[in-house]
């Protein structure tokens, strides 16, 4: 097996279950890591023979488009479960924060795990 990962990855969204919250994009950062089938041996230096991480930025740019979300719980449970999409993908580990809610706190967030049955 290996894992892939994108770290620190901020993009907005609309979330939040506060009406303050409602009809406004905020900053999330999003840590993503996702255990895979280890197919480096026989990718033959070839990207469409590996999971790609680029092709999962984008895929979570498009979900986080869909519209708004109460629960950033649901945001990276939906990423989560997208990951296992991918026939590679293992296991997926999904943290989601947002930046700008507490003054006091960096951030809040929260982290899923969802493993392939």
């Amino acid at each position: 097996m290996y894992r892939i990962f994108v770290r620190d990855l901020v993009l907005e969204a609309e979330v939040g279950v506060y009406e303050s919250e409602k009809g406004k994009r905020q900053r999330l950062r999003l840590n993503l890591e996702l255990e895979c089938v280890d197919t480096i041996a026989t990718a033959g230096d070839r990207l469409e023979n590996v999971f790609c991480y680029h092709t999962l930025v984008k895929s979570i740019e498009a979900i986080l488009a869909e519209g708004h979300v109460n629960l950033i719980e649901t945001v990276a449970d939906r990423i989560a479960r997208h990951g296992l999409e991918d026939r590679r993908v293992l296991a997926t580990r999904i943290t989601v924060e947002k930046l700008d809610v507490i003054d006091q706190a960096a951030s809040v967030g929260v982290t899923v795990e969802r493993r392939r049955q």
